[in-house]
């Protein structure tokens, strides 16, 4: 009986062990760059198990191939430059999709397509650049594991409430869009480090954006800001931090430099 015990202990063991090895691991940044970069759906299918990176640029797709759902093992996904509006059912059998592309979508329903990406557990980046999106659903703060934001170059009037459950955030890239007020909810974002707000409509920041302790580039350019909030003194990380085209009068401008006399700042 006992030899028995040992047999079958074993083979829980080995088969246990099995299952584990062949899981598919999460990849580095590093590893993922050396990995081959797949642009043929059909190309990908022949082995998938081997498919961890896939750009579908500007094939003009109007719906997601669902043959994607094959590519377990898939990390990083393009999809720039399409006109895509949904993202199908069973998307979030994509579990290891750290990276997805969707900027330059014009017809994306982003509420949805929000809803779908926030099931993916690993999500670290997601790109909605040029999408026409003239409002950021509070959804938005779904997607708890984001480290990268980019929705750039669309018609955004406000930030909803919602982003400050992006705590992982560290670059969120807000330019070209028509934000006027930045919520306070903003220093919620106590992670991050590099923050695009350029070329907006801003008259004003909050003070709790002296609460981003971890910022070391700060863009405010192209803005309608007159003074800036001396709050911002808190920010000692900060390596740059651009005003360009604002109405900062020059008594403003040289506060400003004797705040941050190690930061590299352009009026």
């Amino acid at each position: 009986m006992e030899y028995l015990n040992k047999i079958l202990a074993f083979l829980i063991f080995f088969l246990y062990g099995e299952f584990t090895f062949a899981q598919p691991k999460l990849l580095s940044q590093k590893e993922l760059s050396a990995k081959k970069i797949y642009t043929s759906l059909s190309e990908a299918l022949m082995e998938p198990e081997e498919v961890y990176i896939l750009c579908l640029s500007y094939y003009e797709l109007k719906t997601v191939p669902k043959e994607i759902l094959r590519l377990k093992n898939l990390q990083l996904l393009s999809l720039d430059g399409n006109y895509i509006e949904y993202l199908p059912d069973g998307f979030e059998r994509l579990k290891y999709l750290q990276h997805i592309d969707l900027s330059d979508n014009p017809l994306l329903q982003t509420k949805q397509v929000i809803k779908k990406l926030a099931l993916l557990p690993y999500l670290k980046s997601l790109a909605l650049s040029g999408c026409r999106i003239n409002k950021l659903p509070p959804e938005i703060g779904l997607l708890k594991t984001l480290q990268v934001l980019d929705i750039d170059n669309n018609y955004i009037p406000e930030i909803p409430i919602a982003i400050k459950s992006l705590r992982q955030l560290k670059t969120l890239n807000l330019s070209l869009n028509r934000l006027q007020i930045i919520p306070p909810e903003i220093g919620n974002l106590r992670s991050l480090k590099n923050l695009n707000l350029s070329e907006n409509r801003i008259q004003r920041l909050p003070k709790e954006i002296g609460n981003l302790l971890y910022l070391e580039e700060l863009n405010l350019s192209d803005n309608k800001l007159e003074i800036l909030p001396f709050y911002l003194i808190k920010l000692k990380r900060l390596k740059k931090l651009d005003l360009k085209r604002n109405h900062i009068p020059k008594f403003e401008q040289s506060h400003v430099k004797n705040i941050f006399p190690n930061t590299k700042i352009r009026f």
